[in-house]
């Protein structure tokens, strides 16, 4: 028989199968029988805590066993490998064969872990097998869908959650989280090498998901807080690059889209039962990472929008289904005791989130812009009701939003600096909604601190730039061919925005339009030195002139005649 016939490859694989098993065999025994006096002996020299130089000898010596075991377990790995490279075996058996060692080591790790919750061996001689069966079957994986080509990066993924899966099952069932950290991070570079090497993202964002998903749950049933969070930054960036490929037309828009469905569902799903149904409040991660899916999910289904037919829509109409659930959520918290309110100012963020999300997909233009002041103004409406701070909040950004999103900022910009339109009819609609909306929030909730007077400063002052911006615009036509009655149009709008919020800020409930006057009058100020004084004739800087020194007499006797402003207590 010659020296490649199958006869002598079988003989030799025997032969050093059992020469592994009498090493193992060995190592088992000095594992087992060691003399009982230098046990005795370490112990007295490790001190009441374990500690000092024999303790540390001890725990070397119960190290090394454990190491030389692992080692040879890889040493075999490589024989399978060497003999799989050398054409000995087919690729499919050899990457099959290394698969199986992986999980045979799985399983040892979790017999072996049945004494893990003393402590000792047991917990150490688990873990080294987990570590083990992680050097040996994430690698593989890889080689399979890379250097063999024997998974595409579905199946590929399949099998990589195949193998991660039993390994946290291990890891929870014996209690063990050193292994839990080894199952989530082989994962995560696995899953991101697969991903780099395929070009294709879904698949393994998808394991990612699941992994990030059983991680967190570990956090909630047994307290292990580590392993969710870089698992959870992971599936997300990886999320978001699928999202961005699947908008230049490198990944299938359909599969992203799903893709980032599950993502939102499995997150904040996970939350939402955590919160209602366990009674439990809401903790930093839950906040942090419910921003990022709904930022990821919400994001790239923007990005999307474009490119698919009805699947941003349909993440809209979900988005807003949504909104209206957690809206609902929020208030059944809404009057409960003290833990319970940061679970209401959880669900009314992520709904206030979701709604605009939502109505911006399915929404564009001035239909997105009075949708988001429309939201402002109820938001308005029910915190003046329920004296609720939160829904203040709420109320200040999606009138923001929509300012922002009629053109109203920018409007303001464009007509106080250069040439001014009249605004359609959308912008007014707009800015009637905000100034409602600033309306109905002042003196709605108590604002004792500059916090909390924050969201009516933000209305105050968009109000004040749309009302400003819109007269110069309406001014505009009559003005068009003269440029120095357009700057005394200006620097008038903003004379008059100073005195208005001068003697607005009088009042206790207005107290934030007080605070803009200084600002807006270096403005006009600005203004009337860069524009009106350089383009203007002595017929029109006359009043502009007599208007700006008005102002800087007005305004300090209405600042000084201001009204204290009382603090009632307010629900948050």
């Amino acid at each position: 028989m010659t020296d490649g016939a199958p006869g002598t490859i079988e003989a030799r694989l025997q032969e050093l199968t059992e020469a592994v098993e009498r090493l193992e065999r060995r190592v088992g025994a000095l594992e087992g029988h060691a003399p009982a006096s230098r046990g005795a002996a370490a112990r007295a020299g490790a001190g009441p805590a374990g500690r000092g130089p024999a303790g540390e000898a001890a725990a070397l010596a119960g190290a090394l066993p454990l190491a030389g075991r692992s080692f040879l377990v890889l040493a075999g790995a490589f024989v399978l490998r060497a003999v799989t490279d050398a054409g000995r075996l087919p690729p499919w058996l050899g990457v099959a064969l290394g698969l199986a060692l992986a999980l045979a080591l799985l399983a040892l790790a979790d017999r072996a872990g049945r004494g893990a919750a003393a402590g000792g061996p047991a917990r150490a001689s688990a873990v080294a097998h987990g570590l083990t069966a992680a050097l040996v079957g994430f690698p593989l994986v890889f080689e399979a869908a890379t250097r063999f080509r024997l998974l595409d990066p579905g199946a590929a993924a399949l099998t990589l959650a195949a193998l991660a899966g039993p390994a946290l099952a291990v890891s929870a069932r014996r209690r063990l989280p050193a292994l839990a950290w080894i199952a989530a991070l082989g994962a995560l570079a696995t899953a991101l090498a697969l991903a780099a090497a395929s070009g294709r993202f879904a698949p393994a964002t998808l394991v990612l998901v699941a992994v990030g998903t059983a991680t967190l749950w570990m956090g909630y049933v047994l307290d292990w807080y580590g392993p969710r969070w870089p698992v959870a930054v992971a599936a997300d960036l990886a999320a978001l690059a699928l999202a961005a490929r699947a908008a230049r037309g490198t990944e299938d828009a359909g599969a992203a889209l799903l893709v980032l469905g599950i993502l939102l569902a499995a997150y904040l799903g996970s939350v939402a039962v955590r919160t209602l149904i366990l009674q439990r409040a809401v903790v930093p991660f839950e906040v942090f990472q419910a921003a990022a899916a709904l930022a990821v999910g919400l994001g790239g289904a923007a990005l999307l929008d474009a490119r698919t037919e009805g699947g941003a829509a349909g993440f809209g109409v979900a988005a807003l289904l949504l909104a209206s659930g957690a809206y609902g959520v929020a208030f059944a918290f809404a009057d409960r005791r003290d833990a319970a309110r940061a679970n209401f100012r959880f669900y009314a963020g992520v709904a206030l989130l979701l709604a605009l999300c939502g109505s911006g997909l399915l929404l564009s233009g001035a239909a997105r812009a009075i949708a988001w002041a429309a939201l402002g103004l109820g938001a308005a409406l029910l915190a003046r009701r329920l004296r609720r701070a939160t829904l203040a909040v709420h109320a200040a950004l999606a009138a923001a939003a929509a300012a922002l999103a009629g053109g109203l900022v920018t409007g303001a910009a464009v007509a106080l600096a250069g040439p001014a339109e009249p605004p359609g009819a959308a912008a007014l609609a707009v800015l009637a909604l905000v100034l409602a909306t600033a309306w109905r929030c002042a003196g709605a909730v108590g604002r004792a601190t500059r916090a909390e007077r924050a969201p009516q400063l933000v209305l105050v002052g968009v109000a004040a730039a749309g009302l400003c911006g819109a007269a110069v615009g309406l001014a505009a036509p009559a003005l068009a061919g003269s440029p120095a009655g357009l700057s005394a149009a200006r620097t008038a709008a903003l004379v008059a925005g100073v005195l208005a919020l001068a003697a607005l800020g009088r009042r206790p409930e207005w107290l934030e339009a007080s605070w803009l006057t200084y600002p807006v009058l270096g403005l006009a100020a600005l203004q009337l030195l860069v524009d009106a004084v350089p383009h203007g004739r002595p017929a029109t800087l006359v009043p502009a002139f007599a208007l700006f020194g008005l102002a800087l007499l007005a305004v300090p006797r209405l600042r000084r005649r201001r009204v204290a402003p009382p603090a009632p207590a307010t629900v948050r």
